[in-house]
């Protein structure tokens, strides 16, 4: 093989990499500091503002918002030994790749590794915190159905939550500190409002959908791991990105700065959620997975192949994903601001 080919080779390897990865990064870093930059603004002057800055000390919201995509960045060192492997490799993680801060990630990773329920085969704990998989047939995320977990991003967003106004985390979850569920919360809350990572299509061999909570299920034949097991076919028919790479990919016009007073608006006109703080991750994630329904609207499925299925997407896709997206993101700034002010009023 001459070097052309092995880059090639190495080429096809990494992107049958980044394809079969579980769950990718929701909305990228951009749209997680899109998220922050929103409530930090919303926040300005308010009491929630100074414990946000004496939590986080020199790091903003917007800075905090992808600290929990970073510690993925975590993995094994030999038998016994954990180690940051991205250092240099992801822009919005950089201002976190000091020693103490490397540190600080590995200490989270080591602590939630295998602390929940896993079924062989799935990611480590932390990792499976950042999404939930309803099916589409669902009207809202309940604990029990297909795709839940108690250690799913609802529990996820409430343990960071309960964190932050008592000083504990409720089991699974083994939060430090504060700081860590604000960091953390910082994330989740993006991550619970990107559709594909709450509402789920479910297929079968011949690319039907199925409800895994009604009809015979086989989870590894029929789970599409977020969209990130459908690959996106363009006009010329040929194939594209995954579905989930495409609702991570935010565009510059949605980028944190591109926020302006018009934009702040209608992020300040959004509604509180009803009842006690702790029961808001479950509501936010219900009107996601009704956005997760649109998303995966008059989408036609090829049958499964090496493990994946294409998806022809109609037209106007890419316009509909945009407003969506610009929904879901103005609503977790503005949500996120909301909860911190409810814990420090």
């Amino acid at each position: 093989m001459n070097l052309a080919q092995r880059l090639a080779a190495l080429a096809l390897l990494a992107a049958a990499l980044a394809f079969h990865a579980p769950h990718a990064r929701a909305w990228g870093g951009d749209g997680h500091q899109t998220v922050g930059a929103i409530a930090d603004q919303l926040l300005a002057g308010s009491r929630a503002a100074d414990e946000v800055k004496r939590l986080l000390g020199g790091l903003s919201l917007r800075d905090a918002a992808t600290w929990a995509d970073c510690a993925k960045g975590v993995e094994r060192d030999g038998d016994y030994g954990w180690r940051y492997a991205t250092e240099g490799r992801y822009r919005d993680c950089r201002i976190f790749e000091s020693d103490a801060g490397e540190r600080a990630m590995v200490d989270f990773v080591r602590r939630n590794e295998d602390n929940c329920r896993r079924e062989p085969g799935d990611e480590i704990c932390h990792k499976g915190y950042h999404y939930t998989d309803v099916a589409l047939q669902r009207r809202a995320w309940a604990l029990g159905r297909v795709g839940t977990r108690e250690s799913d991003i609802v529990g996820a967003t409430t343990a960071a939550i309960r964190m932050l106004r008592s000083g504990f985390a409720p089991p699974p979850f083994r939060f430090e500190s504060r700081r860590e569920a604000l960091l953390l919360l910082a994330h989740y809350v993006g991550d619970i409002h990107q559709p594909l990572h709450v509402g789920a299509v479910y297929l079968d061999d011949a690319g039907q959908r199925v409800d895994p909570d009604n009809d015979v299920y086989d989870r590894r034949r029929m789970e599409t791991t977020g969209g990130n097991a459908i690959r996106s076919l363009r006009a010329d028919g040929r194939e594209g990105a995954s579905l989930h790479a495409l609702w991570d990919d935010v565009p510059a016009a949605l980028g944190p700065d591109r926020i302006d007073a018009r934009w702040l608006a209608s992020a300040r006109r959004v509604a509180q959620s009803d009842g006690p703080i702790d029961d808001w991750p479950a509501q936010w994630a219900t009107q996601s997975l009704s956005q997760a329904r649109r998303a995966y609207r008059d989408i036609d499925f090829s049958p499964r192949e090496g493990g994946h299925w294409d998806a022809r997407l109609p037209g106007g896709y890419k316009d509909m994903k945009t407003d969506i997206q610009k929904t879901q993101l103005t609503l977790a700034g503005a949500r996120l601001a909301q909860v911190l002010r409810a814990i420090w009023p």
